[in-house]
C-alpha cells in the first residue's frame, strides 16, 4: 500500500511539473516577433502604426520604445493639425478675395 502511494505521488507531481512546463495540457503561444524593433518611418501613415511591434519583457513591453513612439505620434498628429490649420486659413483668405472680387464687381445701373 505504502508503495502504491509513492508511485501515486511521484505521477501526481510528474502531471503537475508538465502541466507546467507546457507539455501536458496546453502549449505556449508563439512569440510575437523574433525580428529586432523597427521605429516609426519619418512620414508616419496607418499602415506603419498597424504593423509597428514592440520587444516584449517579463512585465510587458520595452518603456522606452512605447514612450518614443507615443512622443513621434504625437509630433506627427501635431504637424499634421498645424498644416491642415494653415490650410483652412489659406482657403478662408482665398475664399475672401473671391467673394471681395465679386462684391466690388460692376452693379446694376
Amino acid at each position: 500500500m505504502f508503495a502504491f502511494l509513492i508511485v501515486l505521488l511521484v505521477l501526481v507531481i510528474g502531471l503537475v511539473a508538465a502541466g507546467v512546463i507546457g507539455l501536458y495540457g496546453g502549449h505556449l503561444d508563439p512569440p510575437v516577433r523574433t525580428s529586432p524593433f523597427e521605429q516609426l518611418p519619418p512620414t508616419v501613415r496607418p499602415d506603419d502604426v498597424d504593423n509597428l511591434r514592440f520587444d516584449q519583457t517579463v512585465r510587458g513591453y520595452r518603456m522606452g520604445q512605447v514612450d518614443d513612439t507615443l512622443d513621434r505620434l504625437r509630433d506627427a498628429l501635431a504637424e499634421k493639425d498645424r498644416e491642415l490649420a494653415e490650410q483652412e486659413a489659406r482657403i478662408a483668405e482665398l475664399s475672401g478675395r473671391r467673394f471681395d472680387r465679386l462684391s466690388d464687381g460692376p452693379g446694376p445701373a
